[in-house]
């Protein structure tokens, strides 16, 4: 009862997009990996930073449930903006905006500031992921490095959180491992302004 093949595409009347070098794909997953050695470093290391900074363990595990609306309306916000001003600059925006949030808790810790970062990194991330993926479908047309993004993800979620241990072992403070976070964003919106360039 199910057919052996599926059906054969019908014939898309636009024009074949211009083949991408094939380097190109492969830098989007490089871009892809520093933005999850921000985000896993990040979620790795927030909770506990705060917490060593003094902050109330009650506001912050409320601030981190609140934090998953704006994972919502990140989605949202993220798909109006694409189709309104495209994926380049706002994806661009967004890397660099991400970094700045991060910013917010490398420079002290305080509620105020515990709450800005996580609710304006959980809805940026969301941007980021989003953005991203769309610009891989746009270079690579025919799905083939998809199924390598779970692998960059993976490895950023490695690599991020044990470079982070590795600078509060030799006695850093957490302001260097949000400065990490920050500085892995940066390289991701950097590759992003030399592919749309």
């Amino acid at each position: 009862w199910l057919p052996t093949h599926a059906n054969p595409p019908e014939e898309d009347p636009r024009p074949e997009p211009a083949r991408a070098q094939s380097y190109v794909p492969w830098l989007v997953l490089v871009a892809i990996f520093a933005t999850y050695v921000d985000i896993g470093t990040y979620w790795t290391y927030i909770e506990l930073a705060s917490l060593d900074a003094g902050a109330s363990p009650t506001w912050v595990g409320q601030v981190l449930v609140a934090s998953s609306l704006f994972s919502i309306l990140g989605c949202l916000a993220a798909l109006a903006i694409s189709s309104r001003f495209g994926l380049g600059w706002p994806l661009r925006l967004t890397l660099v905006a991400q970094a700045a949030v991060v910013l917010v808790v490398a420079s002290g810790i305080d509620d105020t500031r515990i709450a800005v970062s996580l609710l304006g990194f959980t809805f940026l991330w969301m941007f980021s992921d989003i953005y991203q993926l769309a610009t891989l479908s746009r270079f690579d047309t025919s799905g083939t490095f998809a199924a390598l993004v779970p692998g960059a993800q993976g490895l950023g979620q490695i690599a991020g959180p044990n470079a982070a241990a590795s600078l509060l072992a030799a006695g850093f403070p957490y302001a260097s491992v949000f400065v990490l976070c920050a500085a892995a964003s940066l390289v991701a919106a950097a590759i992003y302004l030399a592919l749309h360039a």
